[in-house]
């Protein structure tokens, strides 16, 4: 009996051996057909970088966190849920003031539990929750970077805001008083999306997860920067993080031609995002389609789509596409309207 055991053992070892091999020949398969692919584009040099790119990206690979709690992060309802689909921008930042307890209560209020927070850094290194049109609004001009949390608590952002007339007077919320926000308001999620990628930033990031349990429970951390990405992940494998892709077509060189354009997608796409480890990908709707959305999630990515506010887009998004967008007003949600 002993001996079975051994030998079944033996044969489970041999089996994983065999799966690991087949996979490792897929791999180098894959590469050496992208590679011959691009050779044949008279840029070779350019495929011995992308080759060793991505043999060098198996090595520095970060494991990205579990589907299942990316899922209960975003409601853990199933898309039938018509709740499921916005994520509101700024708090719907059309409906209520941006980046407001106001606007994340009325997102609640309605039943949305997914929103989108700007937050970018003080000249004293404090993480504040505001966007740069609200500052610019109150007449301060050059984002956050250039004043104090003081002289910053100073507006209003409520009267600076068209139905500003409708909301209490606020000041502009830091990082910890949003963490202390969250735990009155337990059916939120918050993408908290980055506009300072510098050192100061990412350490004071550090200190605020360190200091707060429910930061990976409670927030996805977006960044344009996957070098912030790498360096958070690296630290906190269990933190939720997402990539901001801009418009490629606004980067003049990709205009230039169209293999530039998948080269530059492929990329981000097979080595940049599996390095990692990001769960989800905010796309630009103009460069969405089904083929890049199925791209995105071969490599284990949820793609998100930016910004839509139209209710046919909406239903677009929602009944063909099946992928969840970026919002900046609840009140044009398909299912409100065809109610009224």
């Amino acid at each position: 009996m002993r001996i079975l055991n051994v030998l079944w053992i033996l044969l489970k070892m041999l089996y994983q051996l065999l799966w690991c091999l087949a996979r490792l020949l897929s791999v180098l398969f894959n590469v050496f057909w992208f590679a011959c692919n691009l050779a044949s584009a008279c840029i070779p040099w350019l495929t011995l970088v992308l080759l060793v790119a991505c043999v060098a990206s198996k090595f520095a690979k970060l494991r990205s966190p579990n589907e299942k709690r990316l899922f209960s992060l975003l409601g853990g309802c199933a898309p039938e849920e018509l709740t499921y689909w916005p994520i509101a921008n700024r708090g719907a930042g059309y409906d209520a003031p941006e980046n407001s307890r106001a606007a994340i209560k009325k997102c609640a209020a309605r039943g949305y539990r997914n929103v989108l927070l700007e937050a970018g850094l003080t000249a004293d290194g404090e993480i504040v929750i505001v966007n740069r049109p609200t500052l610019e609004r109150g007449g301060l001009m050059g984002g956050t970077a250039r004043y104090t949390l003081e002289e910053l608590r100073k507006l209003n952002i409520t009267e600076l805001h068209p139905l500003g007339s409708q909301f209490e007077a606020e000041q502009i919320l830091t990082l910890a008083q949003l963490m202390q926000f969250l735990e009155e308001q337990q059916r939120i999620t918050v993408f908290l999306h980055i506009l300072d990628n510098n050192v100061r930033m990412l350490e004071r990031l550090k200190a605020a997860i360190e200091a707060n349990a429910q930061f990976t429970s409670r927030m996805i951390l977006i960044s344009r920067s996957p070098y912030a990405i790498y360096q958070l992940r690296k630290l906190y494998p269990e933190l939720i993080c997402g990539l901001w892709t801009e418009k490629s077509l606004s980067l003049a060189i990709l205009k230039a031609s169209t293999l530039i354009t998948s080269i530059y997608g492929a990329l981000f796409r097979n080595i940049i995002a599996p390095v990692i480890g990001i769960s989800v990908v905010f796309v630009n709707k103009e460069e969405f389609n089904l083929h890049i959305a199925e791209l995105w999630r071969n490599v284990g990515v949820r793609p998100l789509v930016y910004n839509v506010n139209s209710p046919n887009e909406k239903r677009y998004f929602q009944k063909t596409m099946k992928t969840q967008y970026l919002t900046d007003s609840l009140r044009s949600e398909p299912h409100l309207l065809m109610k009224a």
